[in-house]
C-alpha cells in the first residue's frame, strides 16, 4: 500500500486510471502511482490465437458435418476492452488477462458458430465440403459486420477453416458415388478416345485421299506448266538466235566501216606526219644556218676584242724599261731559276771569261742555300 514505481513492458498497453478517468495511458509505460486511488490497467498489445470446432451441423440435404478451424485476432481498440474485460493490474493480473481474452475467444466463437450454422443450412454437403475457402470469406465478412466483436475492442487478423468433415456413412456414400462418377468417366473417357480415334483415323484417310487427288493435280499441273516453258524456251531461243545473227551482220558492217575510217584516218596522219617532219626540217636548218652565222659572228668579234687587247698591251709595253722588268721578273723568280740562268748567261759569254774559280766551299755554299730555299 502507498507509492509504486513500475515499468511495464513493450508489448503492454497502459492505461492510468484515477477517479474513474484515464490520465495517462501508452505503450510500455514506466508509471509512478499510489494504489490507494490510482488503477492501472494493462492490455497485451501482442495477437492471439483460438480455435473453433462446431459439430452435429446440418446441411441443406440433411446431411450431419464437422467444421473445425483457426482464429488469429488482438487488442485494436483498448477502450473498449478494458470496459468488456477486467484487465486490471495487480494480484493475480495473469489469471486476470487469461480469463479476459478466454472469454473473448468464447464470445468470437459464437459469432462464428453462428455464421457457420446459417450458411451450413444453405448448403449441400458436396458444396460446403468443397468450398471451405468460401467458409472462411462468409466467417470474416460476418465478424465484420457484428456489432458484439465491435464492442470487444479486437481486430480479425486471420481465420482459417482447418477442416469440414461429414459423418462416416455419409463419407462412404459420397465416395461411392465419387467413385462411380470417376469410372463413368473414366468409360466416357475411353468411349470419346475410341470414337476420336476413329475419326481420327477417317480423317487421315480422308486426307491421303485429298493429298493423292492434289498432288496427282499438281503433277498435271506441273506437266503443263513445263510444255508451257519449254515452248516459251524454244520460242525465246529462236527470237535470241535471229537477234544475235542481226547484231553479228550490224557489227560486221560497223567493223568494216570502222576498219575504212581507221585506214583513211592513218593515211591522213602520215601525210600530216610527214608535212610536219618536212615542215621541222627547213625549220631546223634554218635554226642551223642562224645558228652557223651567229657563231661566226661571234668568232669574229672574239678575235677583234683579242687583237686589240694585245695592240694594247704592246702600246703599253713600248715605253717600259726593259731592265726594270727583268729586275721585277728576277726578283720573284726561284733561287733555282736564278742560278740556273746565271750559268746559262755565264756559258753564252764563256769566251770573254778568261778564268772562273768556284770553290768547293763557295758551290757548297751555294747548293746549301738553294737547298734551305
Amino acid at each position: 500500500m502507498g507509492l509504486k514505481l513500475k515499468k511495464f513492458k513493450p508489448t503492454e498497453y497502459v492505461a492510468v486510471v484515477r477517479k474513474g478517468k484515464t490520465v495517462k495511458s501508452g505503450q510500455g509505460l514506466t508509471v509512478f502511482y499510489n494504489d490507494i486511488h490510482t488503477d492501472i490497467m494493462v492490455a497485451p498489445i501482442t495477437a492471439f490465437d483460438g480455435t473453433f470446432a462446431f459439430d452435429e451441423l446440418v446441411t441443406a440435404d440433411y446431411q450431419t458435418v464437422c467444421v473445425q478451424g483457426a482464429i488469429t485476432y488482438m487488442i485494436d481498440n483498448f477502450d473498449r476492452a478494458y470496459r468488456m474485460a477486467d484487465f486490471t493490474y495487480g494480484r493475480n493480473y495473469e489469471d486476470k488477462k487469461n480469463r479476459a481474452m478466454e472469454l473473448f475467444c468464447k464470445r468470437i466463437n459464437n459469432v462464428i458458430r453462428a455464421v457457420v450454422i446459417r450458411e451450413t443450412g444453405k448448403m449441400d454437403v458436396r458444396n460446403i465440403i468443397k468450398n471451405a475457402d468460401r467458409m472462411e470469406d462468409l466467417i470474416a465478412e460476418g465478424l465484420k459486420n457484428d456489432e458484439t466483436v465491435e464492442s470487444l475492442g479486437v481486430r480479425i487478423l486471420a481465420i482459417n477453416i482447418l477442416g469440414i468433415v461429414a459423418k462416416p456413412d455419409t463419407r462412404k456414400a459420397l465416395e461411392a458415388a465419387a467413385r462411380e462418377q470417376i469410372l463413368k468417366e473414366q468409360d466416357d473417357a475411353i468411349y470419346l478416345r475410341r470414337n476420336a480415334a476413329i475419326e481420327q483415323e477417317r480423317l487421315i484417310k480422308e486426307n491421303e485421299l485429298n493429298t493423292e487427288i492434289k498432288v496427282a493435280e499438281k503433277e498435271k499441273e506441273k506437266k503443263e506448266k513445263e510444255q508451257e516453258i519449254k515452248k516459251r524456251l524454244l520460242e525465246t531461243e529462236l527470237e535470241m538466235e535471229l537477234e544475235r545473227q542481226e547484231r553479228e551482220q550490224e557489227i560486221k558492217g560497223k567493223a568494216l566501216e570502222s576498219e575504212l575510217a581507221l585506214e583513211e584516218k592513218e593515211k591522213d596522219r602520215k601525210i600530216k606526219m610527214q608535212q610536219r617532219e618536212i615542215e621541222e626540217k627547213i625549220k631546223l636548218e634554218n635554226r642551223n644556218k642562224e645558228f652557223v652565222d651567229l657563231e661566226v659572228e661571234n668568232e669574229k668579234k672574239r678575235a677583234e676584242e683579242q687583237a686589240y687587247a694585245v695592240a694594247a698591251m704592246m702600246k703599253a709595253y713600248e715605253n717600259v724599261n726593259v731592265a726594270l722588268i727583268e729586275a721585277c721578273a728576277l726578283a720573284n723568280m726561284d733561287p733555282k731559276a736564278l742560278m740556273a740562268k746565271a750559268f746559262m748567261e755565264l756559258g753564252e759569254n764563256a769566251g770573254k771569261i778568261g778564268t772562273l774559280n768556284m770553290t768547293p766551299d763557295l758551290l757548297e755554299t751555294i747548293i746549301g742555300k738553294t737547298n734551305q730555299n
